[in-house]
């Protein structure tokens, strides 16, 4: 086991600090004290580093207790930025985030499914280029680039293992292809991992530790969070849950399978399954080969509108998503289950079909206690979870001049 440097040593005081000072400015220096338990000597030389390098501001006073007021810390939320993509074929979200993690520009980019990688990979890296011109940002502030990426990765060397619905899309080197083009650290993980660190920092209770979260994407994924740390796995694939197979004569899916849960529940699957109905209406022997797209959101709409098809699909879909989600709770024993990574869930057909699923799979006692919420994502704020990432790392590796 190695040994903590003392370079090792200051760079952790140096994120404490800095995360006391953004999760309770404004703050003073005895508070900075009190709540690290770092020595005075320690707390004012970070805080005089933070103030050579622009990372704060001191404005305003404290309430006088008697003595003399002491200066007010506070962070400056201009002082770096970080770029974030959540990259969920075949729709992918960017921003530019602040150090407080608040977006400053966005944009989404729509691929086509047919789309090759060498094609997908080119445009993404216009894509990011666009983005940051657009945001005004200076490009020396820019910290890193994290993205949340789907499919299997190896999060220790950086590459993006696997993307089955992305033609030739294998052993990608994507932290080296974007490290070389921008030249600031790229940090890869997850894509869902990313959804409920962002979802848990904005919007669950700050007493939720224990949770598993499903997201319903392309395809589905899920991220556990356990004594609040989330379980990655070895390298960075746990919650896999869409290639678990509940039926292994069911449908095919694109990993090569039967019957995986995303080929009951994905997007990318009830795209083909309603392309697949429109077909046989229309006295057609294929399915319409077209690239459109549509999201839950987009079937639930439909369904309101009457869309039979529609409501068909999103109940077979709520349904089997029911199931891997009671076996997900049989195998983990969570309490709490939070759906997100769509919109407008909330209240429809799709919500009670899960929800009534989970229950008639469960044990009675476990039925009990499971409770089950809709995340509150906006999708502008998708990306923010892969910003995060950057941020959390902000001390850990040297900063480079952003290039292209």
């Amino acid at each position: 086991m190695k040994k903590n440097t003392t370079k090792v040593i200051k760079e952790a005081n140096k994120y404490l600090v800095f995360q006391c000072i953004l999760s309770y400015e404004p703050v003073t220096v005895e508070e900075i004290i009190t709540r690290t338990s770092l020595s005075r000597p320690t707390v004012l030389e970070v805080i005089r580093n933070f103030q050579q390098e622009g990372l704060i501001v001191k404005g305003g006073y404290s309430q006088p207790t008697g003595g003399r007021p002491a200066e007010l810390i506070h962070i400056n939320k201009e002082a770096k930025y970080a770029v974030g993509i959540d990259f969920e074929f075949p729709n992918v979200r960017l921003a530019v985030a602040n150090v407080k993690n608040e977006a400053v520009h966005g944009r989404n980019v729509s691929f086509e499914l047919s789309d090759p990688a060498d094609l997908v990979l080119q445009r993404l890296l216009e894509e990011v280029e666009c983005l940051i011109a657009e945001s005004g940002v200076d490009r020396t502030k820019i910290a890193g680039i994290g993205m949340g990426i789907s499919g299997t990765i190896n999060r220790t060397q950086g590459k993006s293992l696997h993307i089955k619905r992305i033609k030739g899309w294998d052993h990608i080197d994507i932290r080296q292809v974007l490290e070389e083009k921008f030249g600031v650290p790229v940090y890869i993980k997850n894509d869902v991992d990313l959804l409920a660190l962002i979802e848990k920092q904005k919007y669950l209770p700050p007493d939720t530790e224990d949770f598993a979260y499903i997201g319903i994407r392309s395809g589905i994924g899920s991220a556990i969070f356990y004594h609040n740390k989330p379980l990655s796995g070895i390298e960075g694939n746990a919650g896999y849950i869409g290639h678990t197979i509940l039926n292994p004569e069911g449908p095919e899916c694109a990993c090569g399978n039967r019957g995986c849960l995303d080929a009951y529940s994905g997007e990318i699957a009830m795209n083909r399954r309603y392309r697949q109905l429109k077909a046989a209406k229309a006295q057609g022997t294929e399915p319409d080969a077209e690239n459109s797209y549509d999201t839950v959101s987009d079937f639930i709409r439909k369904a309101q509108e009457g869309d039979e098809d529609c409501a068909s699909i999103l109940r077979q879909a709520a349904y089997y998503l029911g199931i891997g989600i009671s076996n997900l709770v049989k195998t983990i024993e969570v309490e709490t289950i939070v759906i997100g990574g769509c919109q407008n869930i909330k209240g429809t057909v799709f919500e009670e079909v899960v929800k009534t699923t989970i229950e008639q799979y469960l044990n009675d006692d476990m039925e009990l206690y499971v409770k089950l919420h809709i995340g509150q994502l906006k999708e502008e704020e998708y990306p923010l979870g892969a910003s995060s990432y950057v941020l959390e790392h902000f001390f850990e590796k040297p900063s480079l001049s952003l290039t292209v």
